[in-house]
């Protein structure tokens, strides 16, 4: 089911205004920036520090210039946005990136695009937190005598949120581990036990 490629393999690494594959960026060495596709992942240092990296994926069409690493997936073999869930993962995992040693092993595409989908539902619901919040915790000045309930509700969305977002680090961990794909034989049955609880 999981097939295993070097991330060299997969994708078009852009860096230091030099490509992996020149003949597709021929007018590199004329120009001092290389513009990449929307949902190209970008990995760049931290401005904050300067060493960590961020990694993000751009929604347009981008110009990269120096100290920007651009990474263009092969999407007829890894979808973007499950190699950007990937990367970050990696990174955090692993404390740093070296993309020349990086392996990754691979779902199909179908597959791919379930989890992106239900890692997408999750991230969702996490950065939709603290508005959501904002709401319950506003609740008493639009009601009288409801302030016990909404200190209630409010300490059990917290700890709500809390497990959501452990659930999601475990969850990262096992599809990119491969621990996933052994426990879940039917993936369908799956993701509709999952969008019933």
């Amino acid at each position: 089911m999981l097939k295993r490629y070097r991330l060299k393999e997969i994708v078009l690494i852009v860096a230091r205004l030099s490509a992996s594959n020149e003949h597709y960026f021929s007018s590199i060495k004329r120009f001092k920036s290389v513009k990449v596709p929307a949902k190209t992942i970008i990995v760049a240092k931290n401005s904050k520090n300067g060493t960590d990296k961020m990694i993000y994926q751009c929604e347009t069409e981008v110009c990269i210039a120096n100290d920007v690493v651009a990474i263009i997936p092969n999407e007829s073999i890894v979808l973007s946005d499950y190699l950007l869930y990937f990367l970050k993962w990696y990174q955090s995992t692993n404390g740093c990136i070296n993309l020349n040693y990086i392996t990754v092993d691979l779902p199909v595409i179908e597959v791919q695009t379930k989890i992106v989908q239900l890692l997408n539902a999750i991230q969702s619901l996490m950065q939709n937190r603290d508005s959501l919040m904002t709401v319950v915790e506003d609740l008493p000045r639009h009601f009288s005598n409801i302030s016990m309930q909404v200190e209630s509700h409010t300490s059990q969305l917290n700890q709500g949120f809390e497990n959501v977002h452990n659930c999601y680090n475990s969850l990262l961990h096992k599809i990119f581990k491969g621990n996933f794909f052994h426990e879940i034989h039917d993936l369908d049955s799956f993701m509709e036990r999952m969008c019933k609880q």
